[in-house]
């Protein structure tokens, strides 16, 4: 069977497998703490749809499946794109338990665990992807789509619940819509999206993650993790890193801008040299 095709069939298969897997944990949470069916059925659409465009988008973008060290196309979706994908999936019914939440405590037991081995993948997809050389150009795009859409939205629940106030969201969404924008106007520079992270972009993302869990179990007066003096500090402390983090992408884009400005013009390649003492 030739690659492509064995390419297409798994993905197809990754997106049918992961949304049954969030529809049963749906059902699975509405029969054990009795919540109501005419919400489920709409995440329910919702999920159903969000996996249908994503399942599109990977089947349009089929060419990205590449090793970055060899080219090498891929067969199948590999284990650092599964984990990565398992947080796109998880999405609706994360928004969906979250947004449940204060109607329904009980679910606390399996919200916050479910969360946290969510954004555990954050680093394990990444870590399996470099230990098995399995760094390709699509999983770089998953796993920036996967944590800016998680981010935005777990953030926009929490205000909505008061959890979080309003400048905190404006924060995050600088931060968010200044990578977004200037990815966007480099692939329009050089041709291509390269959504590399840096190391303080990394830390900013892992910790709204880490503060995120922590609201919530404020939410439900978890001890320790759930305190509300232990959450401030944590809170402020998230604000320093996430405007570290927008200083370090200004700088981050200005260098990738820089380095386009620099780079020869393909155009002029084709023209005459310029002479040794600089003019035309």
């Amino acid at each position: 069977m030739p690659e492509w095709k064995s390419l297409t069939r798994s993905i197809v298969r990754h997106g049918a497998f992961f949304f049954l897997a969030q529809a049963g944990v749906l059902v699975a949470m509405t029969l054990a703490f009795g919540m109501g069916w005419a919400r489920l059925a709409l995440f329910l659409g919702v999920s159903l749809v969000f996996h249908a465009f994503l399942t599109a988008t990977l089947l349009l973008r089929q060419g990205d499946f590449r090793i970055e060290a060899t080219g090498l196309l891929l067969s199948r979706v590999n284990l650092s794109n599964t984990l990565t994908y398992i947080r796109l999936s998880s999405l609706p019914t994360i928004l969906y338990l979250v947004i449940q939440a204060s109607d329904f405590p009980s679910t606390l037991m399996v919200i916050l665990p479910l969360i946290c081995a969510v954004f555990a993948t954050d680093f394990l997809d990444g870590m399996t992807a470099r230990k098995r050389g399995e760094i390709t150009f699509v999983g770089r795009y998953l796993d920036s789509a996967s944590d800016y859409l998680t981010i935005i939205a777990v953030t926009i629940v929490l205000n909505y619940h008061g959890l979080l106030p309003l400048w905190f969201l404006l924060l995050v969404l600088v931060r968010l819509v200044l990578f977004a924008v200037g990815m966007g106007l480099l692939a329009l520079r050089e041709g291509k999206a390269d959504p590399r992270s840096t190391f303080v972009g990394k830390v900013s993302v892992f910790s709204l993650m880490v503060l995120y869990a922590m609201e919530i179990a404020r939410l439900f007066s978890v001890p320790l993790i759930g305190n509300a003096s232990v959450v401030q500090i944590v809170l402020y402390v998230v604000v320093a890193i996430v405007v570290a983090s927008i200083v370090d992408k200004a700088i981050f884009l200005g260098r990738r801008f820089s380095r386009a400005a620099a780079a020869p013009d393909p155009a002029a390649a084709h023209g005459r040299a310029p002479r040794a003492d600089g003019s035309g």
